[in-house]
């Protein structure tokens, strides 16, 4: 038996509809999957934590956490993607910093956003990168 395992990365998936094999097709969240009595089959946890771990990869190398948020985004809007798919939490100012320094990452839009509460948040959009350098790193480098 061989098993094909597909990649893909996409904000605002679409509700799957499964076919004859899998009618009860669903997204679930990773941390689900394996766990109460959710089980999958064969090697498919071992693909699934293959292709996690590539995710969490092309975050600290690529600017792809920036198509998970709207056109226009605040710094913090951007960090909960990495924390969420990381697993940990981020020191916001140092976050801030690295996320800054790191050339074509994002830009400034000029505009800020007035939260409910604090001060406005600055805006900020994908810069023209295509490879982070010096990369954003998790903290020692390994999954959460």
């Amino acid at each position: 038996m061989v098993t094909v395992a597909y990649l893909t990365l996409g904000p605002d998936l679409p509700v799957p509809v499964g076919g004859t094999d899998a009618e009860h097709a669903y997204w679930a969240p990773v941390e689900d999957l394996d766990r109460d009595g959710t089980r999958l089959a064969f090697d498919h946890s071992e693909i699934l934590a293959e292709a996690l771990e590539e995710v969490r990869r092309k975050l600290e190398y690529t600017p792809v956490a920036t198509a998970f948020c709207a056109p226009e985004f605040t710094l913090s809007e951007l960090r909960t993607v990495y924390e969420v798919v990381w697993g940990q939490s981020m020191d916001p100012s140092s976050f801030r910093r690295k996320v800054l320094k790191t050339s074509g990452f994002v830009e400034p839009t000029g505009e800020q956003r007035m939260p409910a509460t604090g001060r406005p948040a600055a805006l900020y959009r994908r810069g023209n990168a295509w490879v982070l350098s010096p990369p954003l790193l998790r903290t020692g480098g390994q999954p959460a």
